[in-house]
């Protein structure tokens, strides 16, 4: 009874639906899904999943590939940040962004990296989180997660 609401985004203001990239091209749908998690989480869900796509999996293109992946997920998911603080709801919201795995620091063929499970990022913001905080280090090569390891 309560989900057709919360996914009714046609009551969000246009400066909104703008802070999030919507009716703007590339960022139309991932801003879609971050402004519905934020309405979800608004609406106390407490568990919201937000998936990209499966194109970050660049064995090749990656400069081409990976300027197209950001230009459609930067914009959203700094609106999700931004909208989620101005209405009080970063602090107690933990936002994760990663991946079951990174790339290797070296370059795979001529323009792409291969799978790497054992050394990555991931960020957090919200929830707690002190900003500006890094956790952990690879070796110098950045293949192996070397100090504080977390493992998934």
């Amino acid at each position: 009874m309560e989900a057709p609401p919360v996914l009714d985004i046609r009551d969000e203001t246009q400066q909104t639906c703008e802070l999030y990239g919507i009716g703007g091209g590339a960022t139309d749908d991932f801003g879609r899904q971050c402004l519905l998690a934020r309405r979800l989480v608004e609406s106390g869900v407490r568990f919201v999943q937000c998936s990209h796509s499966y194109h970050w999996d660049h064995h090749g293109k990656l400069r081409q590939r990976m300027t197209r992946n950001t230009m459609q997920v930067d914009q959203p998911i700094a609106a999700l940040i931004t909208d989620l603080k101005q209405r009080s709801l970063l602090d107690e919201t933990l936002v994760v962004w990663g991946t079951e795995f990174g790339r290797t620091p070296v370059v795979q063929g001529t323009d792409g990296r291969d799978h790497n499970s054992y050394g990555f990022t991931m960020w957090m913001a919200g929830g707690g989180v002190k900003g500006g905080t890094a956790y952990g280090a690879t070796d110098e090569f950045g293949y192996f997660a070397q100090q504080d390891k977390v493992r998934m």
